[in-house]
């Protein structure tokens, strides 16, 4: 069983939870202000942080069965969990810049987004590769 790989999985979901809903305010400021939307990248921020807490959770759930040896879990939820990060990151950075479209800006964000996608598909691989051990 992933005891640590899970744990840290417990606790990177809840911080997405966390930012997720703490960016509904500044949502909700903004709609109240008259504006016909939210910011795009504070609603993929809102969003993102709403999708991948119970996506963590799911991954934590699922390593639990896991037979694979420990470092294998807990790089898995390292990985994991520092792309979530990276994606939290990503997305603030291009909202509180005021970015409109991070590709045709070529925007901070976007460099970051390019490290996100890697390393959450590898996490993504090292925690099949998990799950998988214990079948």
């Amino acid at each position: 069983m992933a005891e640590t790989a899970t744990k840290i999985l417990i606790v990177a979901g809840m911080a997405n939870l966390l930012v997720g809903a703490l960016s509904g305010i500044p949502m909700a400021l903004a709609r109240q202000s008259g504006a016909a939307a939210a910011p795009r990248y504070l609603t993929m921020v809102h969003l993102g942080g709403l999708m991948h807490g119970p996506i963590l959770f799911g991954i934590a759930f699922a390593m639990t069965i896991s037979t694979a040896s420990p470092w294998v879990d807990n790089t898995a939820a390292v990985i994991l969990a520092a792309a979530s990060g990276l994606l939290v990151l990503k997305d603030s950075l291009n909202w509180l810049q005021k970015v409109d479209d991070e590709f045709t800006e070529n925007s901070v964000g976007l460099t970051i987004g390019k490290l996100f996608g890697p390393l959450h598909v590898v996490g993504l691989g090292f925690a099949s590769a998990s799950v998988i051990s214990g079948l």
